[in-house]
């Protein structure tokens, strides 16, 4: 048995011990090269980084099963091939997901782009609200949909001008703060 060889050994028997150094030297040894024979296979810096981060994640996850008798580089290398290889399948599929949805929009022609987009916001501002706590949804619903004022509400709910306030600015940021994403990876996904 070579020297590295004894070495790995040693590193995995550690790392089944759940020695965090030994996870550490690992890390420090692989991470650039699996960084960079990742990006051989994905073309995108942040890809290969997610891949690597993810081989890493499992190795500390699977280190019981490990066998300090085998290759602890063979098996970081065939972990790395195999989550390029599971993310290119799942961008495969999630792009012939957005193609057939994009065919679907263009063979309703009688629908507008506008009515699309409208609905499409609609879905997604009542799932952001569904997603509110009971008392802030209360608090919206009265508001923006049965038009009472604070005040009104305030009466009606035995509660502080300024808590209906509060409910009402939180509602709208967390609304904002999802739909600013929603619309991100939309622009992503036409641009790129």
């Amino acid at each position: 048995m070579m020297e590295s060889d004894l070495q790995e050994s040693i590193l995995v028997v550690d790392l089944k011990n759940d020695n965090q150094e030994a996870f550490k030297v690992l890390f420090n040894r692989y991470n650039k090269k699996l960084y960079y024979f990742a990006l051989s296979y994905l073309d995108d810096s942040a890809e290969a980084e997610e891949v690597v981060q993810s081989v890493f994640v499992s190795l500390w996850e699977k280190r019981y099963s490990l066998n300090e008798t085998k290759s602890v580089k063979n098996f970081i290398y065939k972990s790395t091939v195999n989550a390029c290889y599971n993310f290119l399948k799942k961008k495969a599929v999630r792009n012939r997901y957005y193609e057939n949805e994009l065919i679907a929009f263009d063979e309703n022609t009688d629908i507008s782009h506008d009515e699309i987009f409208y609905k499409d916001l609609k879905r997604q501002i009542d799932n952001i609200l569904a997603s509110l706590p009971p008392r802030q949804q209360e608090i919206f619903n009265l508001s923006r949909f049965e038009g009472l004022s604070h005040a009104e509400i305030a009466t009606e709910l035995n509660i502080s001008v300024r808590t209906i306030e509060n409910q009402i600015y939180r509602a709208l940021k967390i609304i904002k703060d999802n739909l600013k994403l929603e619309l991100f990876f939309w622009f992503c996904f036409l641009f790129f």
